[in-house]
């Protein structure tokens, strides 16, 4: 698998987050996904032979409003959707099967340096800690829709 990273003029960019998706997500399975400084979150399924080199890359996802970095990514549970903080200080619920964004929480003024995510046992809510360099700890509650 190689994720170059090239933005529109060909410029290499970093990769900053990269994640495998639950086994138990169903349609998921050997799937994994990459965050850049480019702000293009990258879907990969890994399982079609030849190793890490044979991966195909499935899905591009993009926001359309900023040009703002990945900084941390991460799978829901139980769920085909990836939550991505950015360096604009927002958070993106992505549907990753389609590539569209399900939901954004904003509140932090300055890029989110981490971010740890947790579930609700016995229902789809994540709670959602960032840490940010407006000198501030800020949590989300996001509840997808069925």
């Amino acid at each position: 698998m190689q994720d170059d990273g090239d933005d529109e003029e060909g410029e290499a960019r970093s990769v900053e987050a990269v994640g495998f998706c639950p086994p138990d997500i169903p349609g998921t399975a050997h799937w994994c996904a990459t965050g850049g400084v480019d702000g293009t979150l990258k879907i990969w399924n890994l399982n079609v032979g030849g190793g890490a080199s044979g991966a195909q890359l499935r899905q591009r996802c993009l926001r359309d409003d900023v040009k703002a970095g990945i900084t941390r990514l991460q799978w829901h549970n139980s769920l085909p959707l990836v939550i991505a903080s950015y360096t604009d200080g927002v958070i993106c619920i992505w549907d990753v099967r389609v590539g569209k964004a399900v939901g954004m929480l904003t509140g932090h003024e300055d890029m989110i340096n981490d971010m740890d995510v947790c579930f609700v046992e016995g229902s789809n809510v994540a709670v959602v800690v960032t840490g940010s360099d407006d000198k501030s700890v800020k949590m989300f509650e996001f509840n997808p829709s069925p």
